[in-house]
C-alpha cells in the first residue's frame, strides 16, 4: 500500500516539475484560446464532432503583395510608392479625387460553422483636405455573398490612428438585419455556411467636395488579424473564458501540494512543541495548554476557516497559516500522551540525575522518540489540508489569482459546466484530489504501521 501511494505521489511530482513543458499555456493569464467550454481536441475521433474546428488565426501584413492583398481600384485611385509598412492610396490627378479601393484577402476554411470570429486592425488618414471618406469591412462567403460587418461614419476630418476590434458576437442589430438574421442569431453561422474559400474585404471610399480644390488622400493600415476560436481545444478543452483546463490541472497540483505540505508541517510543528512542553512540564503549563486545545477542538473547523479567510483576505499563505493554526490540537494531545509515558522512563531519569536541564531532556531524549510519529502524522494531515483548501476554493473563499483544483470545481459549478454536461471540466480535478489524498493516506498508514510498536506487536 505504501508503494502504491509513493508511485501516485511521484506521478504528481512529475506533473509539478514538468507542467510548463506539458502545457504551453498559462492557467490564469492565457484566455480566449478557444470558445468557452470547448470540447477536448480528441473528441474529433467521434464522427459527429469530426468537423469541429480548432482555433484558426492568421495575420495579413500591411505590405501589398500578391500573397497578402488583392487590390481592386475603381474611379481614379492609383497605387503608388507602397512601402512595407504603409499602404498609400494616391490620386492620379489632384483635381479628380474620387472612387473606391478594395483590399481583398482570401483564405480557406475547411470546418463546420464556427460560433464566432474576431478581426483586429488599425488604420489612419493623414491628409484629407476637402475629401469625404468612409471605411467598410466585409466578409465574402463561398457563394460570393457579401456581408457588411463594420462601417465607419462618413467624415472629412483628419483621423488619428484608430484601433478596430470586432467580435461577431457583439455585432449591432443593424448589421444583422442587413444580413437577414434576427438579433439573437449567430453571425458566424450565417457567413460560414460551408467549407471553401472566404474573403475579408476592406473597402475605402473617397469623394472630393470641391473639384477645384487641391486634395490628396493617404491611408495607413496596420496588419489585420483574423481569429476563429476553436470548438475543440487541447487535452481537456477550455473553461467559460477559453482558458486551458489541462494547464489548470497541472499547475493545480503545485498549489495543492504546496498548501498540503506547508499546512501539515506548520500544524505538526506547533502540535509537537505544545505536546512536548505540556506533557513534560505538567502543572499549570499543562492545564492552560490542554484547555486551549479543548477550546480549539470543539470549534467547527470549516465555518471558522470561512470567517477567518474573509477577515484576513483570500491569499494562499493566509489559508496555509489558518489551516496550520487550526489543525494542531489533535496531534498535540497524542504527543502529550506519549511524553507522559516517556518522562518516567529510566533513560530520562538517568539524564535528569546527571543534571540535564528540562530543555535538554525535551529536545535530546523525548523529541527523538516522538519524531517518527510526527512523520506519519504529516503524511496523514496533508490530504486533510488539500481537501479543506479545495472546499474553501469551491465556496469562492480561496485565492482567486492562484490556479487550484478547488478553484476549477468552483468555476465549473458557477459557470455552467453541469448544465453543459462538461464532464472534462468536473471529473479530472475531483479524481486528482482523490488520488493525491489517497497517496498520502497510504504512505501515512504505512509509516504508522512501521513506526508504531503496538501495531507491529498486534501483527
Amino acid at each position: 500500500m505504501g508503494m502504491v501511494g509513493l508511485a501516485i505521489l511521484i506521478i504528481f511530482i512529475i506533473m509539478v516539475i514538468f507542467a510548463p513543458i506539458l502545457s504551453p499555456y498559462h492557467p490564469i493569464d492565457d484566455r480566449f484560446l478557444a470558445e468557452g467550454i470547448a470540447l477536448p481536441a480528441w473528441y474529433r475521433i467521434f464522427p459527429q464532432y469530426s468537423g469541429y474546428p480548432e482555433t484558426m488565426s492568421f495575420q495579413v501584413l500591411p505590405t501589398v503583395t500578391e500573397e497578402n492583398w488583392d487590390v481592386r481600384l475603381s474611379g481614379s485611385f492609383n497605387l503608388d510608392s507602397v512601402d512595407p509598412l504603409t499602404l498609400g492610396l494616391y490620386s492620379r490627378n489632384v483635381s479628380d479625387v474620387y472612387g473606391i479601393a478594395e483590399l481583398v484577402h482570401y483564405f480557406d476554411y475547411q470546418y463546420d460553422s464556427p460560433l464566432s470570429f474576431q478581426i483586429h486592425t488599425e488604420f489612419q488618414f493623414d491628409e484629407m483636405t476637402n475629401t469625404e471618406y468612409q471605411v467598410e469591412l466585409f466578409m465574402l462567403n463561398t457563394d460570393h455573398e457579401s456581408f457588411l460587418v463594420w462601417s465607419s461614419e462618413k467624415s472629412t476630418r483628419a483621423l488619428s490612428p484608430r484601433e478596430l476590434n470586432l467580435d461577431s458576437k457583439g455585432l449591432p442589430f443593424e448589421y444583422k438585419s442587413k444580413m437577414g438574421i434576427e438579433w439573437y442569431q449567430n453571425v458566424a453561422e450565417r457567413i460560414f455556411t460551408k467549407k471553401g474559400t472566404y474573403a475579408i474585404i476592406m473597402r475605402v471610399q473617397a469623394e472630393k467636395d470641391e473639384p477645384s480644390s487641391i486634395s490628396s488622400l493617404r491611408m495607413s493600415i496596420g496588419s489585420l488579424q483574423f481569429n476563429v476560436p476553436g470548438r475543440v481545444h487541447g487535452v481537456l478543452g477550455t473553461d467559460h473564458i477559453g482558458s486551458d483546463l489541462f494547464s489548470q490541472l497541472l499547475y493545480g497540483a503545485r498549489i495543492s501540494l504546496l498548501i498540503g505540505v506547508s499546512a501539515a508541517l506548520l500544524a505538526v510543528s506547533i502540535g509537537l512543541f505544545v505536546g512536548l512542553l505540556s506533557g513534560y512540564q505538567s502543572g499549570l503549563t499543562d492545564e492552560v495548554t490542554m484547555r486551549m486545545v479543548d477550546v480549539l477542538l470543539v470549534l467547527p473547523g470549516l465555518p471558522l476557516l470561512m470567517i477567518l479567510s474573509g477577515l484576513f483576505g483570500r491569499n494562499i499563505w493566509n489559508i496555509v497559516f489558518l489551516l496550520g493554526i487550526l489543525s494542531w490540537p489533535g496531534f498535540a494531545r497524542v504527543v502529550r500522551a506519549q511524553v507522559l509515558q516517556l518522562k518516567t522512563a529510566t533513560f530520562v531519569e538517568a539524564s535528569r540525575a546527571l543534571g540535564s536541564s528540562n530543555w535538554h531532556i525535551i529536545f535530546r531524549h523525548l523529541l527523538g522518540n516522538v519524531l517518527p510519529l510526527a512523520f506519519a502524522t504529516i503524511a496523514l494531515y496533508i490530504p486533510g489540508a488539500i481537501i479543506t483548501e479545495a472546499a474553501l476554493s469551491f465556496l469562492a473563499l480561496g485565492d482567486p489569482n492562484t490556479p487550484s483544483w478547488g478553484r476549477m470545481l468552483y468555476s465549473a459549478n458557477a459557470f455552467g459546466a453541469f448544465q453543459h454536461l462538461a464532464w472534462w471540466w468536473i471529473i479530472p480535478p475531483g479524481i486528482a484530489i482523490t488520488l493525491i489524498s489517497l497517496s498520502f493516506v497510504f504512505i501515512g498508514t504505512t509509516l504508522n504501521e512501521i513506526i508504531n510498536p503496538k501495531i507491529r506487536a498486534r501483527k
